[in-house]
């Protein structure tokens, strides 16, 4: 093989590579608040309608599948990978010998019932509909967006826990908020308006 042809199967490869690379960091993860649609096939009709259906992730980024004793992981994998764990969660459990599960993700779709409080120096204050993937900038935009006395800082409660996020932040607006959580727009000071908050504190936003 001459040096030319080496050449160009190894610039091949680097490229495949590099290809292969790139859909694998932007293919689509499940979240915790993300809802799928599951569909079971390669079973009979009775079997399928006990798992068929629509599902949400839970907060700790699992799900509880019927006829399973256990929580199945999610959040991580995509609707794909999550598909084959719950295919290998029913086979090891003797529950299906050979089901074949489709799982579509539901991103943008409201989750029926499902709200985010939006108060504090917002227009309308009040609950907006939440939405799968909707960011904080978006809650904000349903409240009608801030008044002429919001400031910087805005707390953002979930569950237990709160955190101090700052308007001004690009990565901060981003931050994808999950059903039932709340957004307080606190009032701009008299002087200097500054954030409140820490990088630390926020990261575990930043990275969901």
């Amino acid at each position: 093989m001459d040096f030319e042809r080496m050449k160009m199967l190894i610039i091949r490869w680097m490229v495949a590579t590099w290809f292969a690379l790139g859909l694998a960091a932007t293919a689509e993860t499940l979240n915790p608040g993300d809802a799928f649609r599951l569909t079971l096939r390669g079973v009979g009709a009775v079997e399928q309608e006990k798992i068929n259906g629509e599902y949400t992730v839970g907060d700790d980024g699992k799900v509880s599948m019927p006829l399973l004793d256990h929580l199945v992981q999610a959040a991580g994998l995509s609707p794909g990978g999550f598909a084959r764990a719950v295919e290998k969660a029913y086979k090891d459990g003797g529950i299906y010998a050979s089901p074949a599960i489709d799982v579509v993700a539901k991103k943008g779709v409201v989750q029926d019932g499902a709200i985010v409080s939006v108060g504090g120096h917002v227009k309308r204050a009040g609950q907006v509909p939440f939405r799968q993937g909707m960011t904080v900038i978006q809650a904000l935009d349903a409240a009608g967006g801030r008044d002429q006395y919001a400031g910087r800082n805005m707390l953002l409660l979930r569950g237990r826990k709160q955190y101090c996020i700052d308007f001004k932040q690009l990565a901060h607006k981003g931050i994808v908020l999950r059903a039932n959580d709340s957004i307080q727009v606190e009032m701009k000071p008299a002087f200097i308006d500054r954030w409140k908050g820490s990088d630390e504190a926020v990261k575990p936003l930043l990275a969901n």
